[in-house]
């Protein structure tokens, strides 16, 4: 198996390659190219031009570059005869950008060879839970009936994101990578605040969920409260700054919803998931802890709990991207779906920074 990169910036050297390595050991063949020629992380095969890239025998291709350059690598890529193009969250970062996609994708032979990824996609547990249906997968108490029969069992749902952050010799507090728990120095503008940068994924895991449960994908949103890194309010007309922090509220197939990003959440940050409110007063609620996923039913002060070793990303190639249960495998026709939902939550969030900034 021949894998191809296109940008070969942190998010491969900390997220995808230790995956990788984990999944195909001493086998694992990678090859990439990125316009700056200090990017060379352990393990990949530099290629001179994206041109030479695109002609090597790939048999996936992963556009890890900045997202302001996804698209314009994509149209190249899918000149090349590369079955499978899996394109990082988000998937672009502009409107016009999303209308010369949607174009792109009704072109015969494209839908199927093209996934948006965000790997919080592949984080089912809430759903599995609620239907019955948890994995075998998962560490902890004995199996548990189906939670939910009807979609109307669930009477509010919040997504969150709350990433721990450090502090500056200034005093001013800053991002940590969250692959290593190193000071993140990006200096992160607009359009990469939290709503685009980290509200996708949020989106993706809650829409994915809702959707298998029964529901639809119907929603409204609009932005509470937004700040910047220094918690000041996100001005009109701020086209540079990118928020910090943003509470997301409306409702998803006719159900409450609240979504709470924040980049610097102190010492105390690190949730990342979503809970499901049943009608019955019990809770579901999937969030990371350490080096795992876990899953808590919540009955008062009765909880019960299961736990998902591993990273976010080694599940999701392993469940989506790669292999003979892959999505392109198992599921062809979904592919472009799945596509078209991560373009919608991309348009939803992109609206809702216009909403906030004024148009642009």
């Amino acid at each position: 198996m021949l894998l191809g990169f296109v940008g070969l910036g942190a998010v491969v050297e900390t997220a995808y390659l230790p995956a990788l390595r984990h999944m195909f050991g001493d086998s694992l063949r990678c090859v990439g190219f990125d316009v700056q020629p200090a990017k060379q992380p352990a393990g990949v095969t530099r290629c001179a031009s994206l041109a030479e890239l695109l002609l090597k025998p790939l048999d996936t291709l992963f556009i890890t570059t900045a997202s302001l350059h996804h698209l314009e690598v994509l149209e190249q890529a899918l000149a090349a005869p590369i079955a499978r193009i899996v394109v990082e969250k988000p998937i672009v970062a502009t409107l016009s950008q999303i209308e010369k996609l949607k174009m792109l994708l009704v072109q015969p032979g494209v839908a199927d060879r093209v996934l948006a990824l965000d790997h919080w996609m592949a984080r089912t547990g809430a759903l599995q839970l609620a239907l019955g249906k948890l994995g075998a997968q998962w560490q902890g108490d004995n199996p548990q009936p189906a939670l939910v029969s009807h979609f109307s069992d669930i009477v509010k749902i919040e997504g969150f994101l709350q990433e721990p952050s450090g502090f500056n010799t200034a005093g001013e507090p800053i991002a940590l990578n969250f692959a290593t728990g190193e000071p993140d120095t990006r200096e992160l503008r607009h359009p990469d605040g939290v709503i685009l940068d980290i509200g996708t994924h949020v989106l993706a895991m809650l829409r994915e969920t809702v959707r298998y449960l029964g529901g639809n994908d119907s929603m409204t949103l609009q932005v509470k409260r937004a700040k910047d890194r220094l918690g000041r309010d996100i001005a009109q007309g701020d086209l540079i700054t990118a928020e910090g922090e943003a509470h997301l509220q409306g409702q998803i197939s006719g159900i409450p919803l609240d979504i709470w990003l924040n980049k610097y959440a102190g010492p105390t940050g690190g949730q990342k998931g979503l809970r499901l409110y049943l009608s019955d007063g019990r809770i579901i609620s999937h969030d990371r802890r350490g080096t795992g996923d876990v899953l808590e039913l919540i009955d008062g002060d009765a909880v019960r709990r299961w736990r998902l070793p591993g990273t976010i990303y080694a599940h999701c190639l392993a469940e989506y991207i790669l292999g003979g249960q892959s999505l392109f495998e198992r599921s062809p026709q979904e592919v472009g779906r799945k596509t078209l939902r991560r373009l919608d939550e991309v348009e939803y969030l992109l609206t809702l920074q216009q909403q906030l900034r004024g148009p642009h």
